[in-house]
């Protein structure tokens, strides 16, 4: 039976020049929304402080935040337990990015200049030969600098660390969707789009096409969960 918790222990780097609580809530965080601990996996404080040579006390105040954002939950007379991401959840996270993705996009066009969507769609070309080469992790990536790229043209720094708080709890589940060749040649030409659309400062089309983006996507993830 494999012991879980070296996960959470490999992923914690004390040697950082930072607050405890800090490294600690991240690492945890980290491993938490990589999907790699199975859900209802028991969560073992003193196993995890004790390997570390740490205080329980940051340990404890992450799991609180962690279950306040609920990556975790109390069980009485079992513990802290790894929480599930269910259907409903997943649902309600992409119907929130949807409204905030049309909100970079109508922000952007306030800003946008023709080099900027040159220079991304050359990132976009890149992105191609990353599919092509079905190098997925590749594409994860480009997808990422696509996304930081469009997000500092919003000139929205508080809506992009929201954007990416609600991302980091469907890390696992964005690269179900883009491990799928179809849908992921479809959102390169969609993020193609959508910077067409930008540029031209056209609202409706944009909203359109983001719309279709996501929920493309979440029709992949979706199918997932049920098998």
């Amino acid at each position: 039976m494999k012991n879980w918790m070296d996960e959470f222990v490999a992923n914690t780097d004390l040697s950082q020049n930072r607050p405890i609580k800090e490294v600690v809530y991240e690492s945890l965080k980290k491993t938490l929304i990589e999907g790699k601990i199975p859900i209802g996996e028991r969560f073992i404080e003193k196993e995890y402080s004790d390997r570390l040579n740490i205080s329980r006390t940051p340990v404890r105040e992450s799991l609180k935040q962690l279950e306040s954002e609920g990556l975790v939950k109390y069980i009485p007379r079992t513990g802290v337990v790894v929480n599930r991401i269910t259907r409903e959840d997943v649902i309600e996270i992409y119907k929130i990015r949807s409204s905030l993705e049309f909100l970079v996009a109508t922000e952007a066009m306030k800003y946008i200049q023709q080099s900027d969507a040159d220079k991304i769609y050359k990132l976009l070309d890149e992105t191609e030969i990353a599919h092509k080469e079905n190098n997925i992790e590749e594409v994860i990536r480009l997808f990422s600098v696509y996304n930081t790229e469009l997000y500092e043209l919003s000139h929205m720094k508080i809506l992009t660390t929201i954007i990416s708080n609600l991302n980091n709890y469907l890390h696992k589940f964005r690269k179900i969707s883009i491990e799928d060749k179809v849908r992921r040649e479809n959102a390169i030409i969609e993020h193609r789009n959508i910077i067409k659309a930008i540029l031209n400062k056209d609202r409706d089309l944009a909203e359109v096409i983001i719309k279709k983006h996501l929920y493309d996507s979440l029709d992949v993830v979706l199918l997932q969960i049920s098998e």
